[in-house]
């Protein structure tokens, strides 16, 4: 190809733009691999906060420990839906685009632990407390969790964690509400038979991380104003 030919070409409308990388473990409904593609409320959300079209974003759903590496690396652009996490200063954080909580749960024919409206950690040291690997949750949560005082489990995913739940392995489960509600629908499971317990844990989850090394960095003012202007629904889109 002429040099000048290369040129224009280089510049012009039809050269391949580079994708943005966005990085989740699996995380429905925000985040999900059906059939071999990539589906969720954070896709949908990413299209129109950042005004791309869905082909230019690769998806990498990998285990969270490596998104947030890959974050702090510049090897992804952003990360997420997450809780805003002021230690995690390589990354820079949206405004709360999806309204969604974690919460500790049971069941529901648990006549004891189905009553109990916990106030502090403290309450809770008696039970098996079931949470996934990897994630980390707000205070006071994330300093019991490290205590040797905790009786913590960790499994690997929700779908564990729930059939530990269902099994009686442990007695509470640490889940967004959210995602406690798609597993169950898809395991078959009635949603009647789990009971949140006490407060949420947080309800800050639901933002994107950006990683300081990529150009979106700059444009943060700006992805800010389009979440602003999203649809009050019950997933912040349409």
């Amino acid at each position: 190809m002429p040099l000048l030919m290369l040129v224009l070409f280089l510049f012009s409308p039809w050269a391949e733009a580079k994708k943005i990388i966005f990085a989740s473990d699996p995380y429905p409904p925000f985040i999900y691999e059906e059939n071999g593609e990539a589906k969720g409320l954070a896709l949908e959300a990413l299209e129109k906060v950042l005004e791309i079209p869905r082909k230019d974003i690769e998806v990498r759903i990998i285990p969270w420990k490596r998104a947030l590496k890959a974050a702090e690396q510049g090897s992804v652009d952003v990360i997420g839906p997450m809780q805003i996490d002021p230690k995690k200063d390589y990354l820079l954080f949206t405004k709360k685009i999806f309204p969604s909580e974690e919460a500790v749960w049971t069941l529901a024919s648990s006549q004891y632990l189905s009553q109990l409206n916990w106030k502090t950690t403290e309450e809770l040291r008696n039970h098996n407390l079931g949470f996934v690997l990897g994630y980390e949750y707000a205070e006071p949560f994330g300093s019991y969790l490290k205590s040797p005082l905790a009786k913590k489990v960790e499994v690997q995913d929700v779908i564990q964690g729930m059939r530990k739940l269902l099994s009686g392995d442990i007695s509470l489960f640490i889940c967004n509400t959210q995602v406690l509600e798609f597993y169950a629908k898809s395991e078959g499971i009635p949603l009647k038979t789990f009971k949140r317990i006490g407060p949420p844990i947080t309800e800050e989850f639901g933002v994107f991380g950006i990683s300081h090394k990529s150009k979106l960095a700059r444009d943060l003012e700006k992805i800010n104003a389009r979440i602003s202007k999203l649809p009050p629904t019950k997933s912040g889109l349409n």
